[in-house]
């Protein structure tokens, strides 16, 4: 392998850890937020081998060794592990084991022999078609619009020379920076709940994706695979409108050389803590949910989507899901649907 990464922990003391997330990164081409996962896992895992089991080899770890691991994570206090992290954390030492014996640095796995608990199954949480459709209603974009009263050219000057305000005693930066924030805040919102996108596929997300004669985007997902999702005439025409007020001010294009779609108010890329934030600030304008992650945007997209009537296949798709029982999840707002109808229509109910 040609690139290698320096790695802490015990991936930086134990070559073959090393190599497989060097493996994880460069041949499967896994985000690096999923390859750092795998590495704290599997740091967990051997740190436990040095305190416990006096820097027990990987290659002598046994069943009841991985169940005694289980245990103190089960036992860990004041925060012990729950089940579906527990599987996680399983299932990264699986890939593991499955590593090592391909290129025959142990003979066998010990993880044949571990059972895991059960997960309990949790609904995703979703907005109500209602709230959703509040949530991205064009009176949003309109109002905007009206707020701003500031000519492109004036906050042109600014970000050419920032001591212009100081000196005119002007407010015109404070406005722009607050309507060009809210606006990338409403396209984002728009593009989560209408496109069904993860948010590190928002922030990835470039100008050129956009295909205006086709009226797609072109995504790119988990693993490196690329997908394509249609746009709605309006959200086209919006991410247009986005485009034209960022080509008003040559700056803001200066300083994001990469063409990236959705950018701060000087043209800076989004980061996931702002659109974190930006996306719960709205969406908490529309539902008394406790959980409002720009994730239950995709939960409400996949959700509506089934309740309309969409085919699974189609939606599992859409999502990037690499099978159908990730997608499967959204299927109870049907069932209940069909509860609803029964209990109404059936005379027997």
């Amino acid at each position: 392998m040609d690139q290698q990464t320096t790695y802490e922990g015990a991936a930086a003391r134990i070559p073959a850890l090393g190599q497989f997330l060097d493996y994880l990164r460069f041949e499967k081409r896994y985000s690096v937020h999923t390859v750092l996962a795998y590495q704290i896992d599997l740091n967990q895992f051997f740190d436990f081998l040095v305190t416990d089991y006096d820097n027990l080899d990987f290659s002598k770890v046994t069943a009841p060794v991985i169940r005694s691991w289980m245990v103190a994570l089960k036992n860990d206090q004041p925060r012990p592990i729950t089940n579906k992290s527990l599987h996680r954390k399983i299932s990264s030492l699986k890939s593991f084991y499955k590593y090592l014996l391909r290129n025959q640095l142990v003979q066998s796995s010990p993880l044949t022999a571990i059972t895991l608990p059960k997960i309990g199954k949790r609904l995703p949480s979703f907005l109500k078609e209602n709230e959703a459709a509040s949530l991205i209603h064009p009176g949003r974009a309109e109002g905007l619009k009206e707020v701003n009263a500031l000519s492109a050219n004036a906050w042109s000057g600014i970000l050419e020379n920032p001591a212009q305000q100081a000196s005119s005693g002007t407010q015109t930066a404070p406005e722009w920076k607050k309507y060009f924030n809210d606006l990338t805040a409403y396209l984002s919102v728009c593009l989560l709940y209408e496109c069904g996108i993860r948010r590190s596929e928002l922030i990835s997300l470039k100008e050129k994706d956009v295909d205006k004669s086709l009226k797609q985007i072109k995504v790119l997902g988990k693993g490196g695979k690329e997908r394509l999702i249609p746009l709605a005439d309006s959200l086209l025409l919006l991410t247009g409108q986005y485009r034209a007020e960022k080509a008003k001010i040559p700056e803001l294009t200066n300083n994001n050389p990469g063409g990236v779609l959705l950018t701060d108010h000087k043209g800076k890329p989004l980061y996931d803590k702002k659109v974190y934030h930006m996306v719960c600030n709205l969406v908490a304008e529309v539902t008394e949910l406790k959980k409002k992650s720009p994730h239950i945007l995709r939960h409400s997209f996949a959700t509506h989507l089934l309740n309309a009537g969409a085919d699974l296949s189609a939606v599992k798709e859409l999502l990037g899901h690499s099978s159908l029982a990730a997608t499967q999840v959204y299927t109870h707002t049907n069932i209940e649907k069909l509860k609803e109808v029964y209990k109404k229509a059936h005379p027997k109910s």
